[in-house]
């Protein structure tokens, strides 16, 4: 159980870094907030002075993330990062989905009591798209 408690929490921190990297690479400045039990992964504040959070969700798999604690709001945003069983294929980009989290509801899908998000259930307009956060930041 330990292992796959770590391999879980690995697989998370490479996507935040992920995402903060291609944030940096479009010159959005952003910060990873720091703890076990944090509720927002990133921060980033646009030239407004609005902060905007993001929440990363990651899985070295191909198509299924547990997302039981997402939070809807106008200036939050839902990264899915799909490592699609190529985690340790550094050449191998992971596929990336960005979501405002209040669009978040078409994604989602219930089993019982957990909430998921199935990539195939996520509108191909959220598909690599980065500039929905570039025009929040700018």
């Amino acid at each position: 159980m330990k292992a796959e408690r770590a391999i879980a929490y690995n697989t998370g921190i490479a996507a935040e870094y992920f995402v903060l990297s291609q944030l940096f690479r479009l010159g959005i400045e952003a910060y990873v907030s720091l703890g076990n039990k944090k509720a927002i992964d990133i921060r980033l504040v646009g030239s407004d002075g609005i902060a905007r959070s993001i929440d990363v969700k990651a899985v070295r798999g191909y198509s299924n993330l547990p997302v039981n604690n997402i939070t809807k709001a106008k200036d939050h945003f839902i990264v899915c990062v799909f490592y699609n069983n190529r985690f340790d294929e550094l050449k191998v980009l992971p596929e990336v989905f960005v979501i405002p989290s209040v669009e978040v509801d078409e994604c989602l899908s219930h089993f019982g009591d957990q909430v998921r998000i199935q990539k195939g259930s996520i509108p191909p307009r959220h598909k690599d798209n980065w500039s929905v956060l570039q025009q929040v930041a700018a």
